[in-house]
This record gives C-alpha cells, structure tokens and sequence, in this order.
C-alpha cells in the first residue's frame, strides 16, 4: 500500500502555520458541505446580507475554524 510522510520543522513559523492548515483541512471540508447542502435553506425567507453572512461565521466558529489563525 502506498503511504506518504509529511515532516514539520515545529522551530519555523511557516511549518507550523502549514501544519495548522493540515490540521484544519477535515474541519473546514465540513464547513463547506454544510454550506453548500443546508446553507440554502436558512435563507429561502429573503434574508438579508447581515444575517447571510452572521450565518457564516457562526457555522466557521461551530466547525472549529479560526480564518486568521490560518491565513497571514
């Protein structure tokens, strides 16, 4: 079977900041499926923009994502 070993320098700031990313790839797949299936129905009233995008940064937080904490 084929495997594949990825190796972090934990003493260097961008390793740990990809290492971050790694971490957060199964976190932030979730976010985006939630979006994308259930999204939709949180807003067949009209909502407005505010309320759209309050209900993107709530689902972010409820999925374990910090954007800045993964983005500089």
């Amino acid at each position: 079977m084929p495997t594949a070993q990825i190796t972090f320098d934990l003493a260097n700031h961008d390793d740990r900041m990809e290492l971050a990313r790694y971490q957060a790839s199964l976190n932030m797949a979730c976010f985006i499926f939630e979006i994308l299936i259930n999204g939709k129905r949180q807003f067949e009233d009209n909502s407005n923009v505010n309320d759209i995008w309050e209900y993107l940064w709530q689902e972010a937080k409820n999925q374990g994502i910090d954007i800045e904490k993964l983005i500089e």
